[in-house]
């Protein structure tokens, strides 16, 4: 197992874990990190950054959410108070949260796991991410984006599907692409949203507020 590099690591959050499970957790090929009670994010492992660049996240994305930085920062509008609330809720009844999710790459299905559990009794948050499944796409699936208008909303934005990373054809009837180019790269007006089928089968209380 490799040295720990002291000098990175938060000492304070550190402290309330175990020695042992510090070293798993910087060797772990999935995404962790540490919140404190106020949602800041405290500690990120060395595969956090590897996520969000492997994803498509811009510079400016990888560069705000990073400790010190409130991690709902890194969570667009629609999930925001889902996110908050289960977090929150985490820390009250001292009790884990997992919830599932997928993160695609542009030739590949991917589902995760995201398990949030409290640390030295409440003073903190342990975020981890483990992939479950990842397969190729089916053939047929992706349409190229040669020119963006079919996607822009009436202000220019592409909304994009923070689940499944769809994004919305523009005009009256809902309609949801898988554009490969905007997974590997999304773009600079991309804009989040969630899709119909995301909202209805992985977010049932989003979709009961908005109905």
């Amino acid at each position: 197992m490799r040295t720990l590099d002291r000098q990175r690591l938060p000492k304070a959050f550190l402290d309330l874990l175990e020695p042992e499970f510090v070293q798993q957790l910087e060797a772990r090929p999935d995404a962790a990190c540490g919140l404190w009670p106020d949602l800041a994010i405290a500690y990120v492992n060395p595969a956090w950054g590897r996520f969000a660049r492997d994803n498509g996240a811009s510079k400016h994305f990888t560069g705000r959410w990073v400790e010190g930085s409130a991690f709902l920062d890194g969570v667009g509008k629609p999930l925001r108070e889902y996110y908050r609330s289960h977090l929150v809720g985490a820390l009250e009844t001292a009790q884990p949260w997992i919830s599932e999710y997928e993160c695609s790459s542009a030739t590949h299905f991917r589902l995760y796991r995201m398990e949030v559990a409290p640390v030295g009794g409440g003073q903190g948050l342990l975020v981890m991410h483990t992939r479950l499944r990842q397969e190729p796409h089916q053939p047929g699936l992706a349409r190229e984006a040669v020119d963006a208008q079919p996607w822009l909303d009436p202000h220019g934005h592409i909304p994009q599907c923070m689940h499944c990373r769809r994004v919305r054809r523009a005009g009256p009837t809902e309609s949801w692409d898988w554009v490969p180019q905007w997974v590997e790269r999304v773009p600079e007006n991309a804009t989040g949203s969630l899709c119909t089928n995301c909202l209805a089968t992985r977010y049932p209380d989003l979709s009961a507020e908005t109905s």
